[in-house]
């Protein structure tokens, strides 16, 4: 069986999500199992941008053009291969990804033609696909669709003659986070010239295209990235943004797969980023990590380590951590190491929180670093003894993950993947903490909570091996992937 993932992102040639993670590991976690995969994604910045660097030799696979607006677009695709020798194809269209990144232009301005970008792309996609691919030994049985970036192609595929090759592939989408849909103006839609059955269906209050809500509508089979964040879409339309009733009227063909880990990339036995390396049965790099990290960054290692990384946005509880971890340098003898990037507002509440923290005598408990550094987010994912993850709503989750497999147990809002991923420590097992009220009250509880385990040796013990021999490698989630394809496919 061959799949041809489709993505706005994936690591390591472009990333701003963790959308990029996974579909950085997936492919090749498929192919362990014997499942071939591909990668479609576009060129950002042309032949000679960034992407293409770090994509290695480009050799030009195919050619052509479609009709967009009224306008004739012209792509070419190039083959590259990834680090397991898998293919990925990287799409040029000039007027649409010629410059700048993912989703902004230089110096993170939007695009001027933002509504045009991904409808414009996928359908030089299915462009390719069918008149470059179909026939061909490359031509895949199941197309994975990733996120509102690629929501349009199930319609198009499976209705517009243009593409009536593809009319019998299957058609897998994921929602990685449904708080980006793809709406647009109606007259977006109107350009791809598509003649599709029910097309009002991805309607939203009537003169907004909703490319989510169009694969919901169009896909075989939808999928999100826990089971808990599936039954949320179902229930809740705040959770959803108004899609709840798509989401139960495909509640039959919709399940919840949790991402994995690539061990390639956060295994503490063998990570590249880290002062000491360690594993479970030996944590003496561990506490060598935490002395050099603090040094670092002016923390006092004789303190327990209460780590964050991660987006300061509101999803992830950015609102409520400000407060929660002044609250807690008030309550708690802890130290607390800070790291993210996102919102002005919430940075500006840690730059503040920072400040006041030097001005109080507490520079040695606080550290706040406003950035995204991934060798820096390795070293105190390694250094913490607890890390806190506050989400607000949270699909699956990766921070949880690394802080487990590196030994520090995570004190989480127990929503989505969280909920799925963490088991609350009960005495003897579990692997971390969990609070269900998303308030500065119960998260402040469940870290004192977490501070009283750690200050005690035995239990902490248990407790950190325990969360270091959970799995949470893709294995486990590649094997359900396969087995809905093969369920699509019949």
């Amino acid at each position: 069986m061959t799949v041809l993932h489709i993505a706005a992102e994936m690591a390591p040639l472009a990333k701003v999500g963790g959308l990029a993670d996974v579909v950085g590991a997936l492919p090749d976690a498929l192919a362990a199992i014997g499942v071939q995969s591909s990668v479609l994604m576009p060129l950002y910045g042309g032949p000679a941008g960034e992407v293409a660097q770090r994509a290695g030799p480009l050799e030009e696979s195919a050619s052509g053009h479609v009709t967009y607006g009224g306008q004739t677009l012209g792509y070419t695709v190039f083959r590259a291969t990834d680090a397991e020798g898998a293919d990925v194809y990287l799409l040029h269209q000039p007027e649409h990804f010629g410059s700048g990144g993912a989703y902004f232009d230089v110096g993170n301005v939007p695009f001027a033609n933002a509504d045009d970008r991904f409808p414009a792309f996928q359908l030089c996609a299915l462009d390719w696909l069918a008149t470059a691919l179909a026939g061909t030994d490359r031509q895949p049985d199941v197309l994975h669709l990733h996120d509102h970036h690629t929501g349009l192609i199930p319609a198009l595929a499976a209705h517009d003659g243009r593409f009536a090759a593809l009319r019998d592939t299957p058609t897998v989408f994921t929602i990685h986070s449904a708080d980006h849909q793809g709406w647009a103006p109606w007259h977006v839609w109107e350009k791809t010239g598509a003649s599709v059955p029910d097309a009002h269906t991805f309607q939203q209050n009537g003169d907004t295209l909703n490319a989510m809500r169009a694969a919901l509508r169009f896909a075989d089979r939808i999928t999100t990235v826990s089971p808990t964040y599936a039954q949320e879409l179902q229930a809740s339309d705040e959770m959803a943004h108004g899609l709840a009733d798509a989401f139960r009227q495909r509640a039959e063909s919709f399940s919840g797969i949790v991402n994995g880990v690539d061990g390639a990339d956060w295994d503490p036995s063998t990570d590249r980023h880290l002062p000491a390396t360690y594993s479970a049965d030996d944590l003496a790099g561990k506490a060598e990590t935490k002395r050099a990290v603090c040094a670092e960054l002016g923390l006092d290692p004789s303190r327990p380590l209460v780590t964050f990384v991660g987006r300061l946005t509101r999803e992830k509880g950015a609102e409520i951590l400000k407060g929660l971890v002044w609250r807690l340098l008030d309550e708690t003898d802890a130290a607390f190491a800070l790291l993210g990037s996102g919102a002005p507002e919430h940075e500006d509440g840690l730059r503040h929180l920072d400040h006041h923290a030097a001005s109080t005598g507490r520079r040695d408990r606080l550290s706040v670093t406003l950035a995204f550094d991934n060798a820096l987010a390795h070293r105190i994912y390694a250094a913490g003894d607890l890390f806190l993850m506050p989400s607000r709503s949270e699909p699956c989750g990766l921070g949880q993950l690394y802080a487990m497999a590196y030994g520090t147990p995570p004190v989480v809002h127990a929503v989505g993947g969280l909920r799925d991923t963490v088991i609350p420590w009960d005495g003897r097992g579990g692997t971390g903490f969990a609070f269900d009220a998303f308030t500065e009250d119960a998260a402040a509880h469940a870290t004192r909570a977490a501070l009283a385990v750690a200050a005690d040796e035995a239990s902490y013990r248990t407790l950190q091996q325990n969360a270091m021999a959970a799995d949470h490698s893709w294995a486990a989630s590649a094997e359900r992937y396969a087995a809905l394809y093969r369920e699509a496919v019949r």
